[in-house]
Formats: C-alpha cells, sequence, structure tokens
C-alpha cells in the first residue's frame, strides 16, 4: 500500500466531509483544491495573511497550509484560534517539521494529529485536524438523567 501525499489525504477528507464552502490560507496557490472545489460545488476563498480574516464569515472547512512558518509564532496560533473559534468547525493544518511529541500549542487548542508525512529531501509534515463535531465525544453520564433531576430536589441531600 502506497502512502498518500498530503494533499491526497486532504482530498480523501474533503470527499468524506462534503464541504459547501472551504477556505484556504496559504502563502501559495493551490489548484488541486480550488480544482476540487469547482467540481463539487463548493465555495472556494483563498487568503494569503492573518490580517484578511476580518472581512470574512464562516466557512464549513478551512485549510491552512505554508502559513504560519511564515507569520510570528503567537500571531499565528491566536490567529488558528481565531479561526477555530470564528470562522469554521473543521480544519485540516499543515506545519513543517516532525516531532515525537505532537505541538502543545495546538494540543490546548483541541487539535489532534492526524498523519507526519515524509517528503524526499525535505523536512517532513505534520498534519492536524480540528473537527468540533467529533472534538468532545457524548459520554453515557453527562445527561439530564444523572444531573439536574428536580423531581429529587430538596430530598436528597449528599
Amino acid at each position: 500500500m502506497t502512502e498518500l501525499s498530503p494533499w491526497q489525504a486532504l482530498l480523501q477528507q474533503l470527499d468524506e466531509q462534503r464541504p459547501t464552502s472551504l477556505l484556504y490560507c496559504s502563502q501559495t496557490d493551490q489548484t488541486a483544491l480550488q480544482h476540487w472545489c469547482d467540481h463539487h460545488d463548493c465555495a472556494f476563498s483563498h487568503i494569503h495573511h492573518p490580517d484578511e480574516l476580518e472581512q470574512l464569515g464562516r466557512f464549513d472547512c478551512v485549510v491552512i497550509a505554508d502559513w504560519l512558518e511564515h507569520t510570528h509564532a503567537e500571531t499565528g496560533i491566536q490567529s488558528v484560534a481565531r479561526i477555530r473559534n470564528l470562522h469554521t468547525h473543521a480544519i485540516w493544518l499543515l506545519i513543517p517539521g516532525q516531532s515525537q511529541q505532537p505541538n502543545p500549542q495546538l494540543i490546548a487548542l483541541g487539535f489532534q494529529r492526524r498523519h507526519v508525512f515524509s517528503r524526499e529531501n525535505k523536512d517532513a509534515l505534520e498534519c492536524y485536524g480540528y473537527n468540533l463535531d467529533r472534538y468532545n465525544h457524548q459520554r453515557e453520564w453527562n445527561n439530564p438523567r444523572f444531573w439536574a433531576n428536580p423531581e429529587n430536589w430538596g430530598k436528597y441531600w449528599w
């Protein structure tokens, strides 16, 4: 079985998710991504710098590649957090490098390291994903049946 490239893995993820609007945050163009959007009735937007986020609304999916390494570290993490909080519920993030441990700042934002892609003659790429729908799984105990039962108020004291 041959390993997928980062863009093949992304396109596979998009085929599963089927977004209707996509924001691409990068310093470079990505014609394969725009081509996918054209063929799947998906609105495509592209920004080059975090300052351009001000005038944007919400998107079904955001892809960030070749962007964080060109901004100050704190500004980059803040812009990723802003995108997560205000602009989308699903993010695909590619950053260069390969370490044994996932990036703690991204993990703190709720991202999961999905893949590490090795590239010949270049640094590896780490892929992080965030999807609000899968972020906090349902727990059996976390429902009104186990807490806040108004019929028991005043009957029992813990």
